[in-house]
């Protein structure tokens, strides 16, 4: 059967069709026949080393470019291995594709290799799916194809991952000649049809806002990947509203006009601040999660509070305004506004403070003269991922404040990794579209020994990566909640010290690898590797002592 005419082919032609360039994932007897497909089709398949990372790959690239990203797996250990990352995107709302190789249908129930849809004899791997995604259809057969498309589309529309499952003989079928017109799986936003609910809105926002900061605006992840900080920007100029960011929103806004930092957990005291005097509170796709919100919840129910977002928000006491396109509803509310107020207020005058970090005596830099030194050489336009825990509160609190300088940390999971992976799968696809912006990773020696190995991929495709590994020895996060919460009980979370820089310079001759240990050399060092074109790496050996900009530590 020539391969021109299979489902598989079919189905990378509908994803080239729709703008995709990069597949991620690990080959396998199951799902190699996508492979293939894609790259006839001019779709690049990329490799990585580990199913969470090319998972976390697609989810990355997803959150940078705001349209969905797939990872490709077989059945089996691959199938089990991308779950980790399907529940980061499901809980962060992250609309990627996962396609899923299986065994072939005429094996199934009979012991075939990594068959699991045979339950209960194999494991349920659509109710597994399913449980992660917002969506999981099994492709039974070539005709089922566009059926299960359309649903895929309709779940990625809803800004939530899906899961198409396709047995082996299925993909390598022929596809019925009368195949319906290719559903869009990269679906457009819609337009709101209602609102009414936003002239009310607005109405009520032009009566609060007769002084500076009596409204704020708080825009969340779904601002920072439709890029909003402009229309969220001309809307609190026209109002004099303070600006504040949840942590996934924490590139919308640039430092001065009125933004006062990021709220939550790992937040700025001025955030936190802006909110309490405000008298009106209006959240910009922030689903205002405990992290997001955290220390704020007893001022959030007694304040005037409205949501506006394609997903509900996780706190009961607010208004809620549902829409699938969020930009046209912040330009439609900044015109009704407009139209309300006589004049603007002036802009509120914001300092941003940061939590303050006790230091004891140390050899080693601390954390935040460390961000703050790689912070000085950011490129004008890259793409920084922080991991979750120490390295991300830090980036979190001592990065400027630039909306040319992309931001992401994935807290839906907090999985240790992510960023790595994240960051790495961005890099590859630049290279791939030849775009050399860089991307920055910014995590911690435990996140490294997890999924550090994605350098590798990196540099397979001589991708446009800054690899940041801040090394204290220890899961550091862990050993500060051990000295706070258990101080009479032995850490289990430092480790023995690991040369890393020297291991990756043996392992990897092309790559570029230096290792700082003196606080007066970072500065130097970064801008080396930030302005060069290929993968590099640069490990900073930190304080493993000091505590987080983590508000329950401090």
């Amino acid at each position: 059967m020539a391969r021109d005419r299979s489902t598989a082919r079919h189905l990378m032609q509908v994803l080239h069709d729709h703008g995709v360039r990069v597949a991620y994932g690990v080959h396998g007897a199951n799902i190699e026949d996508m492979y293939a497909a894609a790259q006839d089709v001019g779709i690049c398949p990329v490799v990585a080393k580990h199913e969470f990372a090319a998972g976390a790959m697609a989810d990355g690239t997803t959150r940078i470019t705001g349209r969905p990203g797939v990872v490709m797996t077989t059945s089996g250990g691959g199938a089990m291995n991308v779950v980790p990352a399907l529940a980061e995107a499901y809980d962060s709302r992250v609309p990627v594709l996962a396609l899923i190789g299986s065994a072939p249908t005429g094996l199934v129930g009979q012991g075939a290799f990594q068959d699991m849809l045979n339950p209960p004899d194999t494991i349920d791997l659509v109710a597994l799916m399913a449980a992660v995604s917002g969506s999981c259809a099994e492709v039974s057969s070539p005709e089922t194809m566009a059926a299960a498309l359309a649903t895929a589309s309709h779940t990625l529309e809803r800004g939530l991952p899906a899961v198409l499952i396709i047995p082996k003989d299925v993909q390598a079928a022929p596809m019925p000649g009368s195949a319906p017109t290719h559903p869009d799986v990269h679906p457009e936003p819609g337009v709101s049809i209602d609102d009414g609910p936003l002239e009310a809105l607005a109405e009520r926002m032009a009566a609060t806002a007769t002084a500076p900061g009596r409204v704020c605006l708080w825009a969340g992840e779904q601002a920072s990947w439709e890029r909003l900080g402009t229309q969220i920007g001309e809307l609190a100029e026209c109002i004099g509203a303070v600006t504040v960011a949840s942590p996934g929103g924490r590139d919308v806004f640039a430092a001065g006009g009125g933004f006062a930092g990021v709220t939550g957990v790992m937040g700025h005291p001025s955030a936190h601040v802006a909110v309490r005097t405000a008298e009106m509170v209006v959240a910009i796709g922030c689903r205002m999660s405990v992290t997001d919100r955290a220390g704020l919840d007893d001022v959030l129910r007694s304040t005037d509070l409205t949501s506006i977002g394609r997903h509900d928000a996780r706190f009961g006491d607010c208004t809620q305004i549902a829409t699938d396109d969020l930009e046209h509803s912040i330009r439609m509310l900044g015109k009704l506004v407009g139209a309300k107020m006589s004049r603007s207020p002036a802009p509120p005058d914001i300092t941003i403070d940061h939590l303050p970090v006790p230091r004891v005596p140390s050899t080693r830099p601390g954390v935040r003269a460390v961000i703050e030194a790689i912070g000085e050489q950011l490129p004008p336009v890259c793409a920084v991922f922080a991991d979750a825990g120490n390295a991300g509160a830090a980036a979190l609190h001592h990065l400027p404040f630039s909306p040319a300088q992309r931001f992401t940390v994935a807290l839906g999971m907090g999985g240790m990794g992510h960023a790595i992976a994240a960051g790495v799968g961005n890099a590859v696809r630049c290279a791939v579209v030849d775009d050399r912006s860089r991307s920055i990773v910014i995590a911690g020696d435990g996140a490294f020994f997890m999924h550090g190995m994605e350098i590798h991929t990196a540099i397979e495709h001589d991708a446009p990566l800054s690899l940041i590994i801040l090394n204290n020895d220890a899961h550091g996060m862990c050993v500060t909640r051990d000295r706070l919460y258990f101080p009479d009980t032995t850490t289990v979370n430092r480790f023995r010290p690991t040369a890393i820089a020297a291991g990756l310079d043996t392992m990897f001759a092309d790559l570029v690898v230096r290792h700082v240990t003196d606080i007066d050399d970072v500065a130097e060092c970064c801008a080396e590797l930030f302005a060069a074109d290929g993968p590099n790496c640069v490990v900073i050996d930190v304080d493993p002592e000091e505590v987080p900009p983590f508000a329950p530590f401090l």
